[in-house]
């Protein structure tokens, strides 16, 4: 194979995970499998030959023993890393940034920790060598992890990170009249929150729902008023009601309104076409299984279109359990555990609560719980 054509063939598989179908994963995956494949010995030889040129070393003694390094550091950081450095911040949209920031730091950091013995063995022959390797590890890594940096970038979903400005619940407009229904982090308790006063919640039932997807639904009782149940996920799709009659007005979800309360089983990860309670909105919305899908809408008055999404290598949120509210406002669950309000024209967004499965709801007369209740 000619030189320009194995450039080309090179290029194109760096490329692809920049343009890779979503039924494929996402770009952020492939550039994840090929760092970890073949990435690290790109790196490897790059930190080689800047080592090699720097205190005139052996080329090849060099790249080998950085390859070593490289491959070393990245699976053990792989291993072990992700999860303690993740513990270190409590990460939500609204510390986002910052703990973005906090995060790639640390990792830059542990990366030279693991890979300082190699730079020292590959410059152990060397007058004063510990001191040229303190020097040499940072230097060569500011240059490599720059690289690095900017190919899972190009990888990543940051949207939400750069386009969205993160506000307190009390710069929100006040929905009076809506009400949101949410289980707790833990899955132990129902809480309610009256969207008029978003600081204020109170706990409506305790419950036994610790799986992830677990969450709430409605469904109607054909008494011009919905019905609160709860979606077990971690144990075959049980649903149990809740409150009959809390609501005279919901966004009921496409799948339940076709199907009945059956339409309910398997969605506990909740996504597709958004539930709107407005009244009327030009605005539609949807959202993805990936987390690089996000939440996209399009407005069919003007043709408007947005997107958000975040998929990056420390932070990884899906969108699920959506609705829209008059206005143009989004509530959904972000992530694992963040109830998010949202307003996709001005680009803004708060973390209203933490925890899962949210409905939201126009309340009408008063919910009653059934007998025995306790979930």
């Amino acid at each position: 194979m000619k030189r320009p054509s194995r450039f080309f063939l090179a290029l194109a598989i760096f490329w692809f995970p920049l343009t890779a179908s979503a039924n494929a994963g996402t770009p952020l995956m492939w550039a994840s499998m090929l760092h970890l494949i073949f990435g690290n010995m790109v790196l490897g030889v790059i930190e080689g030959l800047l080592l090699a040129w720097a205190f005139k070393l052996s080329k090849w003694k060099s790249i080998a023993i950085l390859i070593v390094s490289n491959y070393a550091s990245a699976w053990c950081g792989r291993l072990i890393a992700t999860d303690d450095l993740l513990g270190l911040q409590d990460l939500s949209i609204q510390n986002l940034w910052s703990g973005f920031l906090v995060l790639v730091a640390l990792a830059f950091c542990l990366t030279l920790l693991l890979e300082f013995p190699f730079f020292w063995f590959a410059l152990r022959s060397r007058e004063r060598a510990l001191r040229r390797a303190l020097k040499a590890t940072p230097v060569v890594h500011a240059i490599s992890y720059t690289m690095l940096f900017a190919w899972y970038w190009l990888a990543s979903g940051t949207s939400m990170l750069t386009q969205l400005e993160p506000v307190s619940v009390q710069e929100i407009p006040s929905m009076e009249g809506h009400s949101l229904y949410y289980l707790s982090t833990e899955g132990d308790r129902v809480f309610r929150i009256d969207l008029n006063d978003p600081d204020a919640r109170k706990v409506i039932i305790p419950v036994v729902a610790p799986d992830q997807n677990d969450r709430l639904f409605v469904h109607s009782n054909g008494d011009a008023a919905f019905d609160l149940y709860l979606l077990l996920e971690s144990q075959g799709a049980r649903k149990s009601l809740l409150l009959g009659s809390f609501a005279g007005k919901v966004a009921l979800e496409p799948r339940i309104a076709e199907r009945g309360i059956e339409g309910a089983r398997n969605t506990g990860g909740n996504f597709g076409t958004v539930p709107s309670l407005a009244a009327a909105s030009d605005w539609k919305f949807q959202t993805g299984f990936w987390a690089l899908e996000g939440i996209s809408g399009w407005n069919t008055r003007n043709n408007q279109r947005m997107h958000y999404s975040l998929e990056m290598p420390f932070v990884s949120w899906p969108v699920r359990n959506a609705t829209c509210l008059d206005g143009g406002f989004l509530i959904f669950q972000l992530g694992d555990d963040q109830i998010c309000w949202m307003h996709p024209e001005t680009r803004k967004v708060a973390l209203l609560a933490r925890g899962k499965g949210p409905v939201v709801s126009q309340a009408n007369g008063s919910p009653t719980a059934p007998a025995g209740n306790g979930v």
